[in-house]
């Protein structure tokens, strides 16, 4: 049975068959695949998807839940409903890494269950900013059909539900709200969906709308007045929430990175360095970075901190003084993972927040031995202007207060991209 497992999803995943397949690499053409699905994050209720497994002393205080970790099994299906037909699975870890926004730290696996990419994965290391309209992904690697495989997954909010939290995201959507569509009364609650629950205010229901069906705006006389009250109120909220996307100068819909694809076989590859330093502050005023999780041998390790995980939020700067002009922020997770040394699991992604890498992002993979004086880390994808990145951040410990803990890293980065 364990030897016949490699084969249930028609995919032969043994080393040898693996092997072949990169004998015959170099015969091999490179080929873009688009995929449209809908994402089911069920965290209340019934068919839970979504479950808290880690928090800080602080999250309960913190107005974004920084700290807070989840792991997740989310069902993908074909349509916006959760009965409609299943693709796959998305099972990963987040966590809350923002201290002033509501950002999310994505260490996901699309797993398909079904169809032609039944039994193959794509792997997404991401920050995801939840609020914004469109959240650009990259997708750092694949198994399966999707081996060696690199792209963007561009997610959008379909609908929320404000009192349970639970929310339906839609991936590769080719829908775009826009204002002028609303010339007449006949409006359907699926384009209002798309606008207004992206940004977490309203959950559309009878309760809500007094008229309103699942379909669509049905309304009596009585209502009317009201009804189109609101509707005026909505189109100057979603004016606001489409402008978002380019508030960074960078069009993250699926439309425009769509358009970046076609055009890809015509650019050519750059190289860009940038330099910075990042402040790990676990101690003192202006925390960056919190504990949520430890093993129960992690006090007594030979290191002092095996089993460790922390949730970080680390500003990166242009000098090592903390008051430098800011450039972004490391936020993600690292685990203390050496039991005879001092390593730590690196998972994090640097968001660039000013300059001329406003939106974008660098997603980073890597094991740091904190004592070396250079740690290499792989630069596994981007977004932004860093769609489909790969290169190697240099680090090195530029200060540690040993009493505090507190330490800054100077940071050379050399990334290739389009």
């Amino acid at each position: 049975m364990v030897i016949a497992m490699p084969m249930v999803h028609g995919i032969d995943e043994s080393p040898q068959a693996v092997e072949k397949w990169f004998e015959e690499l170099g015969q091999m053409k490179e080929k873009v695949t688009k995929i449209h699905f809908y994402l089911h994050n069920t965290v209340s209720g019934n068919n839970i998807s979504a479950v808290e497994v880690a928090q800080a002393n602080i999250t309960s205080q913190s107005p974004t839940n920084f700290g807070s970790i989840y792991v997740v099994d989310h069902p993908l299906t074909v349509g916006p409903e959760l009965n409609s037909t299943i693709l796959g699975q998305a099972q990963r870890m987040n966590a809350y890494t923002g201290l002033q926004e509501v950002d999310i730290q994505i260490t996901r696996n699309f797993v398909f269950t079904s169809e032609k990419y039944n039994g193959s994965t794509l792997s997404v290391l991401a920050q995801e900013s939840i609020l914004h309209t469109y959240r650009e992904m990259p997708i750092i690697g694949g198994s399966g059909v999707f081996r060696l495989a690199r792209g963007i997954a561009t997610a959008q909010t379909y609908s929320v539900n404000t009192t349970s939290s639970n929310a339906v995201i839609e991936f590769h959507s080719k829908y775009l709200f826009n204002p002028t569509d609303m010339s007449t009364k006949s409006v359907t609650i699926e384009k209002l969906k798309l606008c207004f629950t992206s940004i977490d205010l309203l959950m559309l229901e009878e309760d809500v709308w007094p008229g309103v069906t699942p379909r669509g705006l049905k309304f009596t006389t009585s209502t009317l007045i009201k009804v189109v009250d609101i509707v005026a109120t909505i189109l100057v909220l979603c004016s606001m929430v489409i402008a978002m996307p380019m508030v960074h100068g960078i069009d993250e819909s699926p439309q425009a990175v769509e358009k970046w694809f076609e055009e890809l076989g015509r650019m050519k590859e750059k190289v860009t360095k940038i330099h910075f330093y990042l402040h790990d502050t676990v101690n003192g005023n202006n925390i960056s970075a919190v504990e949520v999780a430890g093993a129960n041998i992690t006090s007594q390790s030979p290191t002092a901190n095996f089993g460790s995980v922390y949730v970080v939020d680390d500003p990166l700067t242009v000098g090592p003084e903390l008051n430098s002009t800011i450039l972004g922020r490391a936020q993600g997770m690292y685990a203390y993972s050496g039991i005879q040394e001092v390593d730590i699991q690196i998972s994090w992604n640097f968001v660039f927040t000013s300059g001329k890498y406003n939106g974008s992002t660098l997603s980073v993979l890597a094991q740091d031995p904190i004592f070396h004086t250079y740690r290499e880390m792989p630069i596994v994808g981007g977004s932004g202007v860093f769609r489909l990145a790969r290169g190697i951040a240099t680090a090195q410990t530029y200060s540690v207060n040993i009493t505090s803990l507190n330490a800054v890293l100077e940071f050379h980065v050399i990334v290739i991209h389009y």
